[in-house]
């Protein structure tokens, strides 16, 4: 990123887009088409898309002079949102150029626009929620050690809120659920597969064994991640979601009136 001076409604625009936006592909590069147009063409923000893609201008360009490390004269700088030819998401692009308007366009930063979807069934308890809401974001981020943490959290805060002894390891909790037949075998053997991703998001070495010199880095990939969220759901939905909606549903037979007149 080119450093600028001065500040305006798009700078503050940007600084909020990052703390959403932690973490991109920043790979553009701008292609002057002529006129005061251009496209830029890289690698697609949105985890949906996430491929070499072009980006083309969707609104009018806001211009502006301003002022840029390593230039003697002020640059204009032009602000336009743009949209993804695959998937058709949006972002807002930033470029300068030199003063005039047939100068070629260089690439200064994006922002995706949009948000993580991180709705979760009201049934779930806030404290448990809490944790999954914010696995969710990590992966909407593509922080996927992050993500396996959490979704670990939010099975070790579901085991706390379902009762389990709270000075034991995880893996005792866990057990205890299934020993008080709080959850099922099934779920055990799901519980347990997110434990595991999340110690291996927790710890760049194998648990148990001697850290070699360098250390051998172990990684949660996105295939990965996307399984311990979908393990972490499956184990929420059927500790709260499911048996707190039963009781809304009656699906039985009404009993029949013997005293209602026949036709």
């Amino acid at each position: 990123m080119i450093p600028v001076s001065g500040g305006d409604v798009f700078d503050s625009i940007g600084q909020a887009l990052t703390v959403l936006w932690k973490e991109w592909p920043r790979d553009m590069k701008a292609k002057s088409l002529g006129n005061g147009q251009f496209s830029l063409s890289g690698t697609c923000p949105y985890a949906s898309c996430n491929k070499p893609t072009v980006f083309i201008t969707q609104t009018a360009m806001h211009a502006g002079p301003i002022e840029m490390e390593g230039h003697q004269q002020r640059v204009n700088r032009i602000v336009a949102i743009m949209q993804c030819q695959g998937c058709e998401n949006y972002i807002m692009a930033t470029l300068y150029t030199p003063n005039g308007s047939n100068a070629p366009h260089t690439y200064l930063e994006h922002y995706p626009l949009g948000q993580p979807n991180d709705e979760v069934p009201k049934e779930i308890p806030t404290s448990v929620a809490g944790d999954y809401q914010e696995a969710l974001r990590c992966q909407f981020v593509k922080g996927y050690s992050s993500t396996a943490e959490m979704c670990r959290r939010a099975i070790e805060t579901s085991c706390l809120e379902l009762g389990a002894p709270y000075n034991a390891v995880l893996e005792n909790m866990i057990d205890w659920l299934e020993e008080q037949r709080i959850i099922t075998p099934a779920l055990k053997k799901v519980a347990h597969q997110v434990r595991l991703g999340g110690n291996r998001g927790a710890h760049p070495w194998k648990e148990g064994e001697p850290v070699a010199k360098p250390v051998p880095v172990i990684t949660i990939e996105q295939e990965h991640a996307e399984a311990i969220v979908e393990f972490t759901k499956h184990f929420l939905e059927h500790v709260y979601v499911i048996p707190g909606r039963l009781p809304t549903f009656d699906f039985s037979k009404p009993k029949l009136d013997k005293n209602a007149p026949k036709n």
